[in-house]
């Protein structure tokens, strides 16, 4: 059985996220907005096809899920981003919780760190959910106040972060593509 190729289309379309970020910046300064929230769920949507196609197809790679990593990055803390220029009313009152959520992904790095030796992101069942929620809150925020729905997402992802530490913590270098602290209990 042959080793899946790097260039692939489900690495294509997790580059195409990371390149794309930028032009989010640039069409939230047009007129309409209706191209800017376009182009966020067309990012949105590379998200969603990149690890379904990588997995589907065999095509699933230690470089494809690193990359995929590096442009889930871009793309949600762009997505905070837009979150407070556009909805400042809505995020404000949540910044403490967004702090204590900071400190948890910090701590969940360093402790990568010294159990791995390099920084480490893991494809978590919390973390796809905190996407999910992510990219529609983000969206009903157009129509709506998305204050408590935001506190809820910053919470998850604390909780993910948590749970992700202690994975690292205590079973060392676990593959990214690890689902729950259950997976790894069961082993």
């Amino acid at each position: 059985m042959s080793k899946p190729s790097v260039i692939n289309v489900p690495n294509a379309l997790s580059l195409i996220r990371l390149l794309g970020v930028p032009l989010l910046f640039y069409l939230i300064h047009l007129d309409s907005v209706l191209w800017f929230i376009s182009w966020f769920i067309f990012l949105g949507l590379t998200d969603y096809f990149d690890g379904l196609l990588a997995r589907r197809w065999n095509q699933a790679t230690a470089f494809g899920s690193h990359l995929d990593a590096i442009a889930d990055v871009a793309y949600y803390l762009s997505a905070a981003w837009f979150f407070f220029v556009l909805f400042p009313d809505y995020l404000v009152p949540n910044l403490p919780y967004v702090y204590a959520m900071l400190v948890m992904f910090g701590l969940s790095l360093v402790i990568a760190r010294a159990k791995t030796g390099r920084f480490k992101f893991l494809h978590t069942h919390l973390s796809r959910l905190c996407g999910v929620l992510v990219f529609f809150g983000f969206l009903l925020s157009f129509t709506m106040d998305t204050s408590y729905l935001l506190r809820g997402i910053i919470l998850i992802y604390a909780l993910a972060f948590v749970e992700i530490s202690f994975m690292f913590w205590l079973y060392g270098d676990v593959n990214s593509d690890t689902r729950t602290i259950l997976h790894l209990k069961r082993k």
